[in-house]
């Protein structure tokens, strides 16, 4: 209905309609206006009532607005029609940790050769210089699978690290070589040896995953403990290499031992040394890494929202909320040091039934943080300033979403993943990724706009229940409409009785003319508009008890004009009323027995 505010500016004009009908005496006669004094009238025969005006309406005395609905104003006193998304379940992505069982790693006899080819046996004479090698041995090496890990460059490993032990029993050949002039251990070039420790048994160094040791005495065991805190991927050789493919994850890890050394005694014909390698903990377990990773970010939906509180001028079967740039603003919460992409659809239904469905486009959301993402009609600098340009994207048919107004709109389809992109993960570690959106939609008209606003003034009847007007006879409301709404405006009108029956087939009322927009909000365009009531049958007056007004709001005119992007605004838009006329052309008849 209309508020009070506006039946007080418009009710003289209502009332110049309905108080005109009553100017009559208390006998049953015939009026003929053609006899009025002329200070009542003009015209041979017709009686007008002198011009009226209305003050300025402001679109909030037209447009009522229902506490705690969908559309609200701001402080401009634009207005938008906004909606909050319900609470959503976050993801939880996480990646399992890598472990790599190394209970035995090596515990056995390790065949030596001459590495100097041809002469060996005379080189293995008593004073002589000689180079010993091993083939590679494994260490450990492990499969496994998890398509979440892409690559790896780096891992840290266990909490503090861990310590490989190695020791090294020279009695075999103890009795041809006494001394060791050097060896050299090599491992797997991703194993970053941060410190070699002794027992005092020769004087070691390292040089990346090469253990050099000088001065080693064969009479008793080399042992040595080597500490390393993460394993580097970039680097490998023949004795350790990872590969993942397709989700499969292997690494393999070897060692070999050269030595230098001068003989002092017969060689024997196979000589070999013991060794036994082992791992504190007896695992060596990666708890975060730097590569590429693609967790699951299982998310089944977006949010979704009910439409509640919907005004009437929104409310009818023909509103077409052509919004000019609705915005959807999604938010994620992401705290892993993986960005991601979204993509979704969005699907508005009323009563059940499917109205619209938008795809959104892929998205980013940054790692690390909250992303703030405008999903927009129209990509401007001023969402592109408030939001940063890449977080911005334009869907140029999202505002099918509400052209008629849904009650309920959901995203759905959520299609989430990490970036290919070199990230650091924690494994083992829950993540959660949150998101929650917001329709923001200011009600400024795209072409296909129109809204809808239908009222009544009623209450007639009792006035002018012993009038009706002689056939020929018809009432002629005109006006000058000063219009600052950016909306071309239609008027419809129907008669009603006092039980609120359309009478239609008894008055004929026609208001041919639309009300043309202001083209900028701003500036009054001004219209005359005629408003013209005929009786259609005899004694219809007498059935009058009112008029119902059906007010359309269109961003396009009957001859092609639109006017586009201008935000109503509640005091800025206006509507004025001047120069009212009322005219009755034609003659009265009163009943007053």
């Amino acid at each position: 209905m209309l508020n009070h505010n506006l039946k007080h500016h418009l009710l003289p004009s209502a009332l110049l309609v309905a108080g005109f009908l009553t100017l009559t005496g208390c006998t049953n006669n015939d009026y003929d206006l053609s006899n009025v004094d002329a200070t009542m009238g003009f015209g041979s025969e017709s009686l007008v009532i002198p011009n009226s005006s209305t003050k300025d309406i402001q679109l909030k005395d037209v447009l009522d607005l229902k506490e705690g609905g969908c559309v609200v104003t701001d402080a401009a006193g634009n207005y938008l029609f906004q909606l909050a998304g319900g609470d959503v379940e976050a993801a939880y992505p996480n990646i399992s940790p890598i472990i790599l069982d190394v209970t035995n790693v090596f515990d056995g006899d390790i065949s030596l050769s001459n590495a100097a080819s041809t002469g060996a046996k005379a080189r293995r004479a008593p004073g002589s210089s000689l180079h010993l090698a091993s083939p590679k041995v494994m260490m450990f090496e492990y499969h496994g699978n998890d398509k979440a890990v892409k690559s790896l460059n780096e891992a840290k490993i266990n909490e503090n690290g861990t310590e490989i032990s190695i020791r090294l029993d020279f009695s075999n050949i103890s009795t041809a070589v006494s001394n060791i002039e050097s060896a050299t251990l090599t491992l797997p070039a991703y194993l970053s040896i941060s410190q070699v420790n002794g027992n005092s048994n020769g004087v070691p160094t390292h040089n990346g995953s090469k253990v050099t040791i000088t001065n080693i005495s064969t009479a008793r065991p080399l042992e040595l403990s080597l500490k390393t805190q993460k394993l580097d991927f970039t680097n490998q050789n023949d004795h350790g290499r990872l590969s993942i493919n397709n989700g499969a994850i292997d690494l393999t890890g070897y060692f070999s031992i050269a030595m230098q050394c001068n003989v002092t005694g017969a060689m024997p014909d196979n000589p070999t040394i013991k060794a036994k390698i082992g791992v504190a903990d007896r695992t060596i377990t990666m708890n975060s890494a730097t590569g590429i990773f693609d967790p699951k970010i299982n998310l089944n939906t977006l949010g979704e929202v009910d439409v509640t509180g919907l005004p009437d001028f929104l409310d009818d079967d023909d509103v077409v909320a052509d919004l000019d740039n609705p915005q959807i603003l999604l938010t994620v919460n992401n705290n892993m040091d993986v960005a991601a992409t979204v993509s979704a659809t969005v699907i508005s239904t009323k009563e059940g039934r499917e109205l619209a469905r938008v795809t959104l486009p892929e998205m980013s959301v940054a790692k690390n943080g909250l992303s703030k993402i405008c999903i927009c009609r129209q990509k401007t600098s001023e969402l592109t300033q408030q939001y940063g340009e890449a977080n911005v994207y334009a869907v140029s048919n999202l505002s099918t979403l509400i052209n008629r107004i849904p009650d309920h709109i959901k995203i759905v389809d959520v299609n989430a993943h990490a970036k290919a992109e070199v990230a650091t993960i924690v494994f083992g570690k829950e993540y959660h990724v949150k998101p929650s959106y917001k329709v923001n939609a200011p009600l400024a008209f795209g072409e296909k706009a129109n809204i809808v606003y239908e009222d009544s003034f009623t209450g007639w009847n009792d006035d002018i229940d012993k009038l009706d007007l002689a056939e020929g006879t018809y009432i002629e409301v005109t006006a000058n409409v000063e219009n600052k709404v950016p909306a071309y405006l239609t008027v419809k009108a129907y008669p009603v009785d006092a039980q609120g029956n359309k009478i239609e087939d008894k008055l004929l009322i026609e208001i041919p003319d639309e009300v043309a927009a202001s083209t900028d909000g701003t500036t009054a365009v001004t219209t005359p508009i005629t408003m013209k009531i005929t009786p259609k049958v005899k004694n219809s007056l007498k059935q009058l008890d009112g008029l119902v007004f059906r007010l359309e709001g269109s961003a396009k005119s009957a001859n092609g004009n639109k006017v586009t992007g201008i935000s109503l605004n509640e005091r800025e838009h206006t509507l004025k009323l001047n120069d009212i006329k009322v005219k009755i052309v034609g003659k009265i008849i009163g009943d007053f027995n």
